[in-house]
């Protein structure tokens, strides 16, 4: 039993860790999450009835925590600036759009990232995701479009508001 949950942990670790820090945006809290998804997992792994996938299963787990930790009123902010200052001038750009992409995408509510992170970033199928979702495949196509919909706007204004603060900086 141990050697199984073990290959479990070693399997999802990384997908579970990604989908909060994507959610998140805080490594150490991320961490912690997934470090509670796995208790709990593992607490309840005698009940696991195989009626879906494990992958299935610990997601709807990760995606219970993560609402739980919405709820707490001792969530952390998120750590939108988060990367090494002392990099290469032509890495800059890309740490700042990556600095967008997070703020963009704490600017969603969770069900919104939850969508994007889970077909995009960890690129389940609808059906998975209605499964960790509690919802039809049908909510889950829409609630995907209107996601991707809502960053594409979202990223765009943020995009333009860096360009109007740039202008504004350098006319000083």
């Amino acid at each position: 039993m141990a050697d199984v949950r073990g290959e479990i942990y070693e399997a999802y670790k990384i997908p579970i860790y990604n989908y909060f820090y994507k959610a998140i945006l805080n490594v150490h809290t991320a961490e912690d999450l997934t470090e509670d998804t796995f208790l709990k997992a593992f607490k309840y792994f005698a009940s696991f009835k195989g009626e879906s996938m494990v992958k299935t299963w610990l997601f709807k787990i990760a995606r219970n925590t993560l609402i739980d930790y919405f709820k707490s009123p001792y969530k952390f902010t998120a750590d939108i600036t988060e990367f090494d200052i002392a990099v290469p001038q032509d890495m800059i750009s890309a740490a700042n759009e990556r600095i967008i992409i997070k703020q963009v995408m704490y600017g969603l509510d969770e069900e919104e990232r939850s969508f994007i992170i889970l077909r995009d970033v960890n690129g389940l199928s609808y059906a998975e995701i209605a499964q960790i979702m509690n919802c039809t495949e049908g909510k889950v196509k829409i609630g995907i479009h209107r996601s991707r919909k809502k960053f594409k706007e979202l990223y765009e204004f943020q995009c333009k508001e860096g360009v109007k603060n740039e202008i504004g900086l350098r006319g000083r």
